[in-house]
């Protein structure tokens, strides 16, 4: 049975059962390029493992690293497998003697295919760069073939307003990730070919030396880039004022605060706290302590203790306004000065991560002990990448 090659992300075949023969074929092919091992179970569904499998390959490869199966992530899986997809030719009897070389201007000989290369686009380029101008009017030019921007739209080469906008609705069509990034996946759309991409010199922008428009952009998930616009920057902030400048360290902290409230997406707990009532061990010792101290900030600090633990290194009365825990400048602070020093379990940053040697593994134990540690290992490698 020949399965159609098609758009696949994490999470496919999990909740949405039309992908599950999709993405039992990639795991086929992952096994085969021993990125997954062959015991592995062929279940369909595109889960952390899986994950972690096509970004390795995306990575070998240079290929954008966001763990998404697209066009050009299934060109290079089948390029490097030798997988073609014309039928195969006749059997013929070798020849006697080997084929000389056709002469340099033999009409049927077919020159090597050179794969167009762009660099990764966004909102600004064109104006604050105007060497960017031109790749800007390529893609006017190709959202206007596409039929995303109207026939008398002017093509000036400026990445404004509405070249986002009309880059967010081409994304929306092809079921591309909408967020406005002109990168490999959608260069290959708009083209309808195989592209290689890079990213183009511009001064580092926001917090530091970090480049946080590239920070935002490695996150796979959507609903997470959109909290990350604002809590990134705060993060990183804190960890500078704060001593933390190992980028390894800031990588797990980013990977922390990604995975506890998806970038600040969850600030409170969404169950309603009942649970911790009476709970001694967390300082609740009067009625209504549960749910009035439950979890809030980027690492859902819990119990009257915490709070008042938290009230006396900020200076602030957390105790008779627990919603400030909530606040993303408050919690950026409780979240990089927690896992500094070991405030939360007695382990810190520097027991595990420290110049070349880091532990992502183990960390966890700074927060959580070793609950989902490999998932959050590789979200840390991710941003470690590309922090450098």
């Amino acid at each position: 049975m020949t399965v159609k090659r098609i758009f696949l992300r994490p999470g496919d075949g999990i909740k949405s059962k039309e992908f599950i023969e999709p993405v039992k074929e990639l795991q086929r092919l992952l096994i085969r390029l021993k990125l997954l091992p062959e015991s592995e179970v062929v279940d369909g569904q595109f889960d952390s493992k899986v994950e972690k499998a096509v970004r390795v390959f995306q990575m070998r490869h240079d290929l954008e690293v966001n763990g998404i199966v697209g066009q050009s992530t299934w060109i290079e899986i089948d390029r490097v497998l030798g997988i073609s997809k014309k039928p195969p030719a006749k059997p013929v009897e070798p020849p006697s003697e080997p084929p000389s070389e056709p002469p340099k201007d033999d009409p049927d000989s077919e020159p090597p295919v050179e794969i167009p290369r762009f660099p990764v686009l966004k909102r600004g380029d064109g104006l604050d760069y105007p060497e960017l101008s031109e790749f800007v009017r390529v893609l006017q030019q190709r959202l206007k073939d596409a039929g995303i921007f109207p026939p008398d739209e002017i093509v000036d080469g400026k990445f404004g307003v509405n070249t986002e906008a009309a880059v967010k609705r081409f994304q929306a069509q092809r079921n591309l990730l909408v967020d406005g990034l002109v990168g490999r996946e959608t260069w290959s759309m708009l083209i309808d070919g195989p592209v290689r991409v890079y990213q183009p010199d511009r001064p580092k922008e926001g917090v530091g030396n970090f480049d946080i428009p590239r920070i935002i952009a490695s996150i796979p998930y959507p609903d997470i880039r959109v909290h990350a616009r604002d809590s990134v920057p705060l993060i990183l902030q804190s960890c500078l004022d704060n001593g933390v400048t190992d980028l390894g360290q800031i990588a797990y902290v980013l990977a922390t605060a990604e995975h506890e409230s998806h970038m600040g997406k969850w600030m409170r707990e969404l169950a309603s706290g009942w649970d911790y009532e009476w709970r001694s061990d967390l300082g609740n010792i009067y009625a209504g302590d549960g749910p009035l101290y439950k979890g809030r900030g980027f690492v859902q600090i819990t119990g009257r203790a915490n709070y008042r633990h938290w009230s006396a290194r900020l200076g602030i009365d957390l105790i008779a306004n627990p919603d400030l825990a909530a606040q993303k400048e408050i919690a950026a602070k409780i979240l990089v000065l927690g896992m500094r020093d070991g405030s939360y379990t007695g382990y810190s940053l520097s027991d595990y991560i420290s110049g070349s040697y880091q532990d992502f593994f183990n960390a966890r134990r700074i927060v959580n002990w070793l609950d989902r540690a490999a998932h959050i290992a590789g979200i840390a490698r991710e941003y470690f990448r590309v922090l450098q």
